[in-house]
């Protein structure tokens, strides 16, 4: 008895052909509602560079791109003549609007499982300990921020390990007072609302550290550690006397001006400044 086979209909739509186009041929479209910074355009520009062209450029009839802006934007900084491209010529231009909008929407929708992430990046990073793992699209800043560790083989910069010291007792007397400026090397510490001068730090380029602390016991916490991790004496910006742990003087000036003169010990001298609330002031690291 004989079966006849049927095949089933496609419903795969029209097969799709690479093709390799002139870049000045192609037509960015100026309604895309996409936008793609310089650094984006680098991570671009440096993932085609380790693993090739390998996501061709989508066009419309006219050659105008209807996917790949951030790609073809890549290609001209890379110095590339050509690039590849797929021909949608099966679309309507509402129906290609609408690709455009939800080639980019949709993977907005997926998530990350980090655990599978950091997994792959390690594996990555031990496989081949030569290859930039920037290239992925994730910097080595973020991947510690994220993972809180690099992945294996990567250079990363060793923090100082701080030596364990007692906290003082809650009932010891504040040494730093509100409106006061704490040398602690190259760095500063404020107590209170500082906020002249943080415009000050704003407006200067140099790299020490500026810690504002919340209230006199959150700067006075991390004087002491500070102190504890350097070996090194705090000074009283305007006064000059050295921290201690025992309260200032009576007739010490509070909120005394910032000297006027520019120096790597200004406020206007600073560029990084950090927040040290009063419940977390071991977060500052001015070591």
């Amino acid at each position: 008895m004989a079966h006849t086979i049927r095949k089933p209909k496609t419903t795969s739509g029209p097969r799709l052909a690479v093709v390799w186009r002139q870049i000045e041929v192609l037509r960015p479209d100026p309604a895309n509602p996409r936008s793609h910074s310089p650094k984006q355009v680098r991570q671009l520009a440096r993932s085609i560079g380790a693993f090739g062209f390998n996501v061709p450029i989508l066009v419309d009839r006219t050659l105008r791109v209807v996917a790949g802006h951030g790609r073809l934007l890549a290609a001209r900084e890379l110095g590339w003549r050509e690039v590849p491209t797929i021909l949608l010529d099966h679309l309507s231009e509402a129906k290609t609007r609408a690709f455009m909008i939800a080639d980019n929407r949709l993977a907005e929708s997926a998530a990350w499982n980090d655990a599978l992430l950091v997994e792959q990046l390690k594996e990555i990073s031990l496989t081949e300990p030569d290859f930039a793992i920037e290239a992925t699209g994730f910097e080595l800043g973020e991947i510690e921020l994220r993972f809180g560790a690099a992945p294996p083989g990567a250079r990363k910069r060793t923090p100082r390990a701080a030596p364990k010291s007692a906290p003082p007792p809650r009932d010891m007397p504040t040494v730093a007072r509100p409106g006061e400026w704490w040398l602690l090397g190259p760095h500063r510490v404020g107590c209170g609302n500082l906020a002249a001068a943080v415009d000050a730090i704003l407006a200067d380029e140099e790299s020490a550290v500026v810690v504002l602390a919340a209230s006199p016991a959150a700067a006075d916490a991390i004087i002491r550690r500070w102190q504890a991790r350097t070996g090194d004496t705090a000074r009283q910006a305007a006064s000059g006397r050295t921290f201690a742990d025992n309260s200032p003087p009576l007739g010490a000036p509070v909120g005394a001006p910032v000297a006027s003169r520019r120096s790597a010990a200004s406020p206007a001298g600073m560029a990084r400044a950090q927040l040290a609330p009063e419940d977390a002031p071991e977060t500052s690291d001015a070591g």
